[in-house]
């Protein structure tokens, strides 16, 4: 018989498995910084750019997520693109007309646009 401690310790691993699982089956994903300073950059403007993006250019491989912080304050906000079998890239400074870009170059087009990237 397992004690209640057990219990819940593998309650959390079979959730944290799943959070991965759902996550990986998208072939991208962007992570948007979402500690308190990084919503007073303008993140959550981001964010919300992205969410428009994906409707709007129907990206159904694309997955939006939201992250908490990256230690950089000074570069806020962050974006983090991760595509399979490609290196993660963190892309600095963002505003919602920057993470356009990042999706038409990056994204769709595969070319990392080195001047905004960390």
């Amino acid at each position: 018989m397992s004690s209640p401690l057990d219990r819940l310790i593998h309650m959390q691993s079979e959730a944290k498995n799943k959070a991965t699982e759902s996550k990986l089956r998208f072939p991208v994903r962007i992570f948007v910084g979402n500690a308190t300073c990084e919503n007073a950059a303008g993140a959550v403007h981001v964010y919300n750019e992205l969410v428009k993006i994906k409707e709007e250019q129907k990206l159904d491989e694309l997955y939006i997520g939201r992250t908490g912080c990256s230690g950089r304050c000074d570069k806020e906000p962050i974006v983090q693109v991760m595509m399979d079998n490609r290196i993660p890239t963190k892309y600095f400074e963002m505003t919602p007309e920057k993470i356009r870009k990042v999706v038409e170059e990056h994204v769709i087009n595969h070319h990392v646009i080195t001047e905004w990237a960390l």
